[in-house]
């Protein structure tokens, strides 16, 4: 198209220099000085010499002049690519219709799998979840914790903790759940409200902008919803465990709720705490409060992106061509091993399974936008309340891959460090970095990295029973 002209017609200067150098078979001219007569050789010395001359300049220049192609090659190839992404795709069909093909989670349910259903702001909300009781009746049984209740990350599932549910409730004792966040997994994504007439925004206020998602989908959602969960499975306590993005999700539930929760354990948790505010007097504390402590500074190209992005999720068609483009996108890595290449073909495909049911793409776009207005932000309200954790003597651990690249053990050691400046006390809080890990800990069998997690978040529940 005219963008692939535009980007054909562009050369580095560097480039249009070298060319300009060589002849059309690319060799260096000989230079020559004005007035000058050029000195004749003897045709032997000649050819030898003028050979040897050449061949190190023209090599010398051609080497240059191919890296600075290759660069601006990859360079075209990505802004090519980011242009196809962020402009063309999002724009190609102004009115996407549903996708056709795909089915009701409940048809994709396990023999295993189980259903809830909740309400939440005039919607039924069926909730998939799996759970592992234990086989035998605990001695000396008491009320401190009632579950073990697992959050899974971004596009996970109850799937991820397949292997962990029935190994706790066999050698703690306890009762063991998994639920799907929405919008992932197999439990149901409610749509966004409709509003009949501008002042039906939610709060009577008609100048204020009407929020285009579900409330489950922003942090104060999730919180509700996962409590909704506990109140309908009978769970008074829990020990909450969130893996990656579903970690500021249990954070959240043990801050709102601190007395329904026994024990917090981070998995590769994708907690943004920033950096503490600190001052030597009050008028650079008040200075400082200015200051964001999110920690969450972008590059001004990603800025850029994601401005533009939030742009996009803002739209209806674009939006939703975006997010169909963008997890058709991950799914194929996917399902070919480009991504989670160490997994073997059935987990791949179980990864991707959600991505088959209906209203998938609807209820996370609805995700996006109800997130994306936060994202970075947070620091200052986690750092302010953490001391819930150490005042109501909430177990904490954290443990992370020393591979873990997705969020790796710097993200964690902040938040470690965030909770003992709230005042944890170390028998509370416990972290791990577990050594030949990745981001997937609890699907990762080389070096017995499986075993080990699963090991040491089944001797944290004990610690509670």
């Amino acid at each position: 198209g005219a963008f692939h002209d535009t980007m054909r017609s562009m050369r580095c200067p560097a480039d249009v220099a070298a060319s300009a150098r060589r002849g059309p078979t690319g060799v260096t001219p000989p230079r020559r000085v004005p007035g000058v007569a050029p000195r004749r050789r003897p045709a032997r010395e000649h050819a030898s010499s003028r050979s040897f001359v050449t061949t190190v300049r023209a090599g010398k220049d051609d080497v240059l002049g191919d890296l600075v192609r290759s660069l601006f090659e990859s360079g075209r190839a990505k802004v090519t690519k980011d242009f196809e992404e962020l402009v063309v795709e999002p724009f190609s069909d102004p009115d996407p219709k549903p996708l056709t093909g795909l089915v009701p989670p409940k048809s994709l349910a396990d023999v295993d799998s189980k259903f809830v259903t909740i309400e939440m702001d005039g919607e039924s909300i069926v909730v998939h979840y799996k759970e592992s009781l234990p086989t035998t009746t605990r001695e000396n049984k008491t009320p401190n914790t009632d579950a073990l209740v697992c959050m899974h990350g971004a596009n996970g599932s109850t799937y991820s903790f397949r292997y962990l549910l029935p190994r706790v409730a066999s050698a703690a004792g306890l009762r063991a759940i998994a639920i799907d966040r929405p919008p992932y997994g197999l439990t149901s994504r409610p749509p966004a409200p409709r509003y009949e007439n501008k002042s039906e925004n939610g709060n009577g206020n008609e100048n204020e902008p009407k929020p285009n998602y579900h409330r489950v989908y922003t942090p104060e959602g999730q919180v509700e919803f996962t409590l909704k969960v506990m109140d309908a499975l009978g769970i008074e306590r829990a020990a909450l465990l969130g893996h990656s993005a579903g970690a500021p999700v249990a954070l959240d539930v043990a801050l709102s709720e601190p007395t329904r929760c026994s024990a917090l354990l981070a998995v590769a948790p994708a907690v943004f705490v920033g950096e503490k505010v600190s001052s030597e007097d009050d008028d650079k504390q008040e200075s400082s409060s200015t200051k964001s402590s999110s920690g969450f500074k972008l590059p001004l190209d990603r800025a850029i992106r994601f401005a533009w992005f939030r742009f996009l999720i803002a739209q209806d068609g674009p939006g939703l061509n975006v997010v169909r483009g963008s997890v058709r996108r991950q799914t194929a890595a996917v399902e070919a091993g480009v991504t989670y290449a160490d997994l073997d073909p059935e987990t791949r495909a179980q990864y991707v399974k959600p991505t088959k049911t209906e209203g998938w793409d609807v209820g996370l776009l609805q995700l996006f936008r109800a997130g994306l207005g936060r994202f970075g932000s947070g620091g200052d309200r986690l750092r302010t309340e953490l001391p819930k954790l150490a005042d109501n003597k909430i177990k904490v651990l954290v443990l992370v891959g020393v591979l873990d690249e997705t969020t790796p053990p710097a993200l964690a050691e902040g938040f470690v460090e965030a909770m003992k400046q709230a005042g944890m006390l170390e028998s509370d809080l416990q972290y791990v970095l577990l050594p030949d890990a990745n981001h997937l800990p609890m699907e990762q069998t080389t070096f017995g990295v499986r075993e080990s997690f699963e090991k040491i978040v089944v001797n944290k529940v004990l610690e509670l029973v």
